[in-house]
């Protein structure tokens, strides 16, 4: 499964604080997710089998599927929330188990997916974030816009949540290729042949412009294009002359307006590239 391919709909199902003396909770599975916050105390979150010791300041996230305990080791104050980060139409009909509820196969349509599911996570259960404080106050701000239990509270809080996880999943997720957006240095490079498409531009402008020298230019241009910058260019002045010549525009003036040095220049390339004359193009769509 791609992340991908599911949508991000944080609904939450319960939020608060549990306040407690030393206390186990004893072992259950999850269909939602826990976002776990330790404001005072120490505890152990027992996971498939392997003890996690959680103090003040730290957060976990226990995800759909996880057999756990969990232990306070001293009075602790724990605000968590209860949610589901995953759309799915059954979420009313879901629920937070209680321990001894461990083979919840009975319920799978309600299990929510696990982000540590997707090939390109890899999730712990105690989480190093790059800015720790910044996710403990959106978990507060969520439980005290949710504790509202008003429309716009609970608004508020699946925002929130909303934020938190994006957050969490740009920190976690594993960097992906962009097969479709140009590297940064490369962003500008659209925008400007089409505002100078009728101007002539060359290779040596455009690497001054990327701090490059022009083969070093070319060969990242190729790499990421997968044809030259004149290829490029040419490829985008003949589909401008194309919506010109559509739209009935006089051939010398399209000629012009593409950037190209003479009409006949330009109806030889547009011939060799569509086999058509700029001429028998413009009379199929103006006949």
């Amino acid at each position: 499964m791609n992340i991908e391919e599911v949508d991000l709909v944080p609904f939450i199902r319960s939020a608060g604080y549990a306040i407690r003396p030393p206390f186990l909770l004893g072992e259950r599975n999850l269909l939602d997710y826990i976002i776990f916050y330790v404001q005072e105390g120490n505890f152990e979150i027992q996971v498939g089998g392997e003890w996690h010791l959680l103090k003040d300041g730290d957060l976990a996230l226990l995800q759909p599927g996880d057999i756990h305990t969990i232990k306070g080791l001293t009075n602790t104050i724990n605000p968590y929330v209860h949610l589901d980060f995953f759309y799915n139409p059954h979420r009313l009909n879901s629920f937070i188990t209680l321990p001894g509820q461990v083979d919840m196969s009975t319920y799978q349509p309600l299990m929510q997916p696990r982000l540590g599911s997707f090939a390109n996570f890899n999730l712990p259960v105690r989480l190093e974030l790059s800015h720790p404080q910044k996710m403990r106050d959106l978990v507060l701000k969520m439980i005290d816009n949710w504790q509202l239990q008003t429309y716009i509270g609970k608004m508020e809080a699946h925002q929130l949540a909303h934020e938190w996880i994006s957050n969490l999943i740009k920190h976690y997720m594993t960097p992906q290729t962009s097969l479709t957006h140009a590297k940064p240095f490369l962003n500008w490079i659209t925008s400007y042949f089409a505002f100078h498409i009728s101007e002539p531009i060359s290779v040596e402008d455009m690497a001054r412009r990327s701090g490059l020298s022009p083969s070093r230019f070319t060969v990242l241009f190729k790499q990421h294009f997968g044809i030259t910058p004149h290829q490029y260019l040419l490829k985008l002045r003949l589909e401008h002359a194309q919506e010109l010549l559509k739209a009935g525009q006089a051939i010398k003036l399209v000629s012009e307006y593409c950037g190209f040095t003479d009409v006949h220049h330009f109806s030889k390339t547009f011939k060799a590239t569509f086999g058509l004359t700029p001429g028998q193009y413009r009379k199929i769509y103006n006949a």
